[in-house]
């Protein structure tokens, strides 16, 4: 499987140089054979190669004591589906990627003038940490996606529906419902408001201000509760994740977010998804750095979530510099540090699981 997912992303990223040499057909073969290689990788593999594949192989045979109030309906469904069918754990895999993989290409395919390169992004991270490990969070990711795409293109009922699909998939996607209230325009004042989100939010972050007396028990239900009980028993720290001070992944996100608030005007020339995508990434800063008195753990998640978005603003970043090829070269090489770093994830998890 390592090889196999080395040589995905070595390939996506070498092509992603020549890619406005390709004509449009030949490029669209190139990304949907990639895409049915990512299905291919995320769907055959085997139990305890990556992270939560055994957690999931639990649940599928009711090893796992959940309560279906806590597990979302469409896994049940999936499970009960393939289980009726004598089909194994693997089944499940390959179901969830055949649905999380084309709704990301599909989407990101629309969303950007350079695919190629958008998809080795994609590869580079959430492909690895979602269709890989949380693959019900994929799912929910890929219809967020949807979303941005349809509230910006002035569909927001389908953006809507994308969302509320997704919850049954992730409990998670719910909070993408803040979609609604935010503007596609950044009028000057609101920049000043997105620089100091970051800054505040660390000072909130590591000195542990606590507002979950301002959440309550009853908001996420059962869900919250349980992540609550995690963080009163001490064993969030075992499931959130690398610590924020090393998270190289994030404060590549954070770099990311103030150039883009900088370059906002000239990006959206390329791609009109930037102002959204800045503010989205915003509420995911405000949900890594706020809610860690709540839930480290819930706080990680939701950053995750919101995001995605990062996909559309590493994308546009490339038309920041002269030449393109420039940008390209500068975002393979930060792509690829995303890679090793979340292979070494699998590893460090594997390991200690």
């Amino acid at each position: 499987m390592v090889i196999a997912l080395v040589l995905l992303f070595v390939t996506c990223l070498s092509l992603s140089f020549f890619e406005e040499k390709f004509k449009e057909r030949d490029k669209k073969i190139i990304y949907i054979f990639l895409g049915v290689l990512m299905i291919l990788i995320a769907g055959l593999r085997e139990v305890g190669s990556t992270p939560d594949t055994e957690a999931y192989e639990d649940m599928y045979y009711g090893k796992y004591f959940i309560t279906e109030i806590l597990t979302e309906p469409t896994f049940l469904w999936i499970s009960a589906l393939l289980k009726s069918l004598s089909l194994s754990v693997g089944a499940l895999f390959m179901t969830y990627a055949i649905i999380s993989i084309p709704l990301h290409l599909s989407v990101l395919w629309r969303m950007s003038s350079i695919p190629l390169l958008t998809l080795t992004i994609y590869i580079s991270y959430y492909y690895m940490m979602h269709d890989m490990v949380q693959i019900r969070a994929a799912i929910a990711s890929g219809l967020f996606l949807w979303a941005i795409y349809f509230y910006v293109e002035k569909h927001k009922m389908y953006a809507l529906g994308c969302i509320l699909v997704g919850i049954l998939f992730h409990y998670s996607a719910a909070t993408g419902l803040i979609l609604f209230l935010l503007r596609e325009e950044i009028p000057h004042w609101q920049k000043h408001v997105l620089y100091a989100i970051v800054p505040i939010g660390l000072v909130a972050y590591f000195t542990d201000l606590d507002i979950s007396y301002l959440v309550p028990e009853e908001l996420g239900g059962a869900k919250l509760m349980a992540y609550r009980e995690l963080k009163e028993k001490g064993l969030e720290n075992d499931q959130a994740g690398w610590a924020l001070e090393v998270n190289i992944l994030i404060w590549m996100n954070i770099v990311l977010y103030y150039a883009s608030i900088y370059y906002q005007d000239f990006l959206t020339k390329h791609c009109k998804y930037v102002p959204i995508a800045i503010k989205v990434q915003a509420v995911g800063f405000c949900c890594l750095f706020f809610l860690k008195g709540v839930s480290k753990i819930l706080g990680n998640r939701l950053n995750d979530y919101f995001s995605v978005a990062s996909i559309i603003l590493w994308t546009a970043s490339v038309f920041a510099f002269y030449p393109t090829l420039l940008g390209k070269v500068i975002n393979n090489v930060i792509s690829s540090i995303r890679f090793v770093t979340s292979m070494l994830a699998y590893a460090l998890s594997l390991l200690f699981l």
